[in-house]
């Protein structure tokens, strides 16, 4: 029904974390007969990384391994799309937690019609004081209804949204030059292409943001990764 996917770099310190979920949730989705699998692309994986995702692989089946060449992320998601498994995908970040309802309700979503469900989600920021890392924030983020001029500028899609493999072909490929912003500039593309968006009820999972990560940390490549989405959206 869902092929999973997620690109690995240098991520020892969070596969044990990330295994454990992913075994849980592979466990919750089977109970319902839910088809799934985990394709889980690492770039250049050390030894650890690998020992780590062999072992995994030995004690959950849906997991499926591809090994890459060093590449930016949205160049791994690409591949993951043209090597998974089932129609339906999604992406699910290395530091990141997905919850197996919305795996299900965004399934339901894009079988009634849909190309593309999107998710509130929990969003957790921490900060670092004196090596000790500290929850400073946490919220439900519930986004926009979809309306086509808010998301020629504007990211709502969220760090959780599935869609199919024949919206990205109509939709065309994650743009390999971004670093950071490609799901933006994705969205803003579904959007001018008239793809048809839904916003889900069930939250999806837990977006995490520790301070150290390009992604929602108002980085300077963030910055300049966005004003280049926005000057394609105003096109």
């Amino acid at each position: 029904m869902i092929s999973i996917i997620t690109s690995l770099y240098k991520s020892e310190r969070h596969l044990p974390t990330f295994l454990k979920k992913v075994a849980k949730v592979s466990r919750e989705l089977s109970a319902q007969d839910f088809q799934h699998e985990f394709l889980i692309l690492p770039n250049d994986a050390s030894p650890e990384e690998t020992q780590m995702l062999n072992a995994a692989a030995e004690k959950v089946p849906a997991i499926r391994i591809i090994n890459r060449k060093r590449e930016f992320l949205y160049a791994t998601w690409n591949a993951g799309v043209q090597n998974a498994k089932f129609e339906t995908v999604t992406f699910w970040n290395v530091d990141d937690i997905r919850f197996a309802d919305g795996f299900v309700n965004g399934y339901d979503t894009i079988n009634a019609g849909n190309g593309i469900a999107y998710f509130p989600f929990i969003y957790k920021r921490y900060i670092h004081v004196l090596g000790v890392k500290i929850l400073a924030k946490r919220k439900i983020l519930r986004p926009s209804e979809f309306d086509a001029a808010k998301f020629r500028r504007e990211f709502h899609i969220g760090p959780f949204f599935m869609t199919t493999k024949s919206t990205i072909d109509k939709v065309g490929g994650f743009d390999p030059s971004f670093t950071v912003a490609g799901d933006f500039e994705w969205q803003v593309r579904a959007a001018k292409g008239g793809a048809q968006f839904q916003l889900c009820n069930t939250i999806a999972g837990v977006f995490t943001n520790d301070g150290k990560t390009l992604s929602g940390a108002q980085s300077t490549r963030h910055h300049d990764e966005n004003q280049r989405v926005l000057e394609f959206g105003a096109k």
